[in-house]
């Protein structure tokens, strides 16, 4: 049985969830300690499997997340962040100790958490194996990595309080300097009695770790499997490596149970009725005819007189990313939200993240009309738990389910669609939007203004430039533009039809659409073409607005961008409520943040 739970920490609460053994248990269990950032969002599918493999195996396990990380408590702004992460996975190996009743405990980390789970090990002392996938040997390499990582950006600059932004995480001066600090090729003393390194697939180097645990009497095994570089693509496209999955479990079994088995000390617990998070309330649900979705729902306490009680906001998976989304956005826009009296949930669909596996999950399945049912369900919950208004908000293929279901569902009160790459998908061909909007590049008006750069012509010279992809991506706009002038000039007027004609529809049934756009993003020639330029051609139109972003990334990966997106999700509920108290509609708006 997998029942979510939380912990307390010194910092604060995390959240995680914990794999009762199924096959007769080995008396012992294991901490499934994460990556950081993006890496813990590629990695999700495979702790997730791994789980669900040792707890058939016979062991009791907890996944869970870092203080200021996923579902947990806290941020990135917050003070001692390595020693909570250290902190986090100490607490976590007392809970599953009580939990699992179990006293041996195993340890597995990849990347930075291998690096966190050598620490955590050290702290606690008695951990009898360790296996590390892919481990930074040095906190300091990481931060390297990070650094890299950072100046690829396009919006890459200096900051002047020393933090650092990178794939999706901020760390602060203090991090980084407490990063520069872990050491795991001279820990001191031996972290474990055996160690598993697992070595990267794409670069297959043994490093100093093995021979350093080594000549410390360590009984250390170092092996390459497959599964890294498959893991570690975009989420949803994620490989699972059932091998590896299987060899590790292997690995790990090798070690015989303990004599005579204990015996379990506590019962599965319940499942949570809801808990206090940041000064909010959250509650894990599970919903649908079978249970089978999963969300989290936050929302004001009870002694914080909610203002929009009746109110919620349901946050939609982008891609393969769960519930709390690319950069962590979801959670801090759902906080934000529940603070402001909103109540919202953050939600798997099926096939993603802790809702229901679905065999065959890929980038086609992000665009698929029978997740509007996943969503309905989720409508259905949070009805009977009082709501009367109901907005979809989603990134990217996220806003897709929500455009789709907002058009299925008469329930629907508002959507608010972020960097939409696609409204409508064909099941049975690939067009030419489908096609094209498949890869990624940027917007028009981002390689419009990249001419006037003289970077861009040594990028060009030194052959950084895809002057092919991006000459084919302006051809497939320019085309589709051609075919709807050719087809205006054979009717003998403008083309009213596909996304234009369902959002006036939408429209004219009162549903409210706030569109949300970085004018860097690819997504915006999409949107541009369908809605007019900035959604000119529903400026009239009561109900729409759309409001721009500059320096803001796909995913809006930045601090600065993830605030500005909080404040025009924020002022434009705000608007919503105030206009609804007023029985007048909202008049269409363009904005730039």
């Amino acid at each position: 049985m997998t029942v979510p739970i939380t912990f307390q920490t010194g910092a604060g609460r995390c959240f995680g969830w914990f794999h009762a053994a199924r096959a007769p248990a080995r008396g012992a269990g294991v901490l499934l300690c994460r990556p950081m950032g993006y890496e813990a969002l590629c990695s999700y599918r495979t702790y997730t499997q791994l789980a669900h493999t040792l707890a058939d195996a016979g062991f009791e396990v907890l996944r869970f997340d870092y203080h200021g990380t996923g579902d947990s408590a806290g941020g990135d702004h917050d003070p001692g962040r390595v020693p909570a992460w250290i902190d986090s996975i100490a607490c976590a190996a007392d809970e599953l100790k009580r939990l699992g009743g179990v006293s041996h405990i195993a340890l597995f980390g990849m990347r930075l958490g291998a690096t966190l789970a050598v620490q955590a090990a050290l702290r606690m002392g008695g951990v009898e194996d360790l296996v590390l996938w892919a481990p930074c040997a040095t906190g300091r390499a990481f931060a390297r990595e990070m650094r890299a990582a950072n100046a690829q950006r396009a919006t890459a600059a200096p900051n002047a309080h020393g933090e650092l932004e990178a794939l999706g995480c901020l760390y602060t001066a203090e991090t980084l300097e407490q990063l520069n600090a872990l050491d795991c090729v001279r820990p001191g003393r031996a972290p474990a009695q055996r160690v598993l390194i697992i070595g990267r697939d794409d670069m297959p180097a043994e490093g100093p770790l093995p021979a350093s645990y080594r000549r410390m009497g360590v009984d250390t095994t170092y092996t390459v499997w497959p599964g890294y570089a498959g893991m570690m693509a975009e989420p949803h496209e994620a490989v699972l490596e059932p091998a590896t999955v299987a060899s590790i479990t292997e690995w790990l079994t090798s070690r015989p149970a303990p004599s005579p088995a204990q015996a379990r000390l506590a019962q599965t617990p319940d499942w949570p009725d809801g808990y206090t998070v940041d000064g909010l309330r959250e509650e894990p649900l599970a919903f649908g005819a079978d249970r089978s979705l999963f969300g989290i729902l936050a929302e004001p306490t009870e002694a914080a007189s909610p203002a929009h009680a009746d109110t919620a906001i349901l946050m939609l998976n982008v891609g393969g990313n769960y519930r709390i989304g690319p950069n962590r956005n979801y959670v801090k826009l759902s906080r934000a939200l529940a603070a402001s009296g909103y109540r919202t949930l953050r939600m798997d669909l099926a096939g993603i993240g802790d809702s229901r596996t679905e065999a065959g999950f890929s980038s086609r399945s992000m665009y698929r009309k029978r997740s509007i049912a996943d969503v309905r369900a989720a409508i259905d919950c949070l009805a009977a738990r009082g709501c009367k208004r109901f907005y979809l908000m989603g990134i990217c293929s996220g806003s897709y389910v929500a455009f789709q279901t907002a058009l299925a569902d008469s329930r629907v009160n508002g959507q608010i669609l972020m960097n939409s790459r696609l409204l409508e998908w064909q099941e049975d061909q690939e067009g030419t939007w489908q096609t094209s909007m498949q890869r990624y590049y940027k917007s028009t008006d981002f390689y419009r203004r990249a001419l006037l750069r003289a970077n861009l012509y040594r990028r060009l010279v030194r052959g950084e430039v895809d002057v092919n992809g991006i000459a084919g991506r302006i051809w497939t706009l320019l085309g589709a533009r051609f075919k709807r002038a050719f087809r205006e000039m054979l009717d003998g007027r403008v083309a009213d039809e596909g996304v234009l004609a369902k959002m006036k529809q939408l429209s004219a049934r009162g549903t409210d659409t706030l569109m949300i756009m970085s004018v860097q993003d690819d997504g915006l020639d999409y949107v541009e073409f369908h809605l007019g330029r900035r959604g000119s051609r529903l400026r009239r139109h009561p109900n729409f607005r759309m409001v721009m972003i500059e320096d803001a990334d796909h995913t809006f990966s930045t601090v600065a961008s993830q605030r500005a997106v909080i404040d025009a999700v924020r002022e434009h509920l705000d608007l919503l409520h105030l206009a609804s108290e007023q029985w007048a509609p909202l008049p269409g708006l363009i904005a730039t943040t």
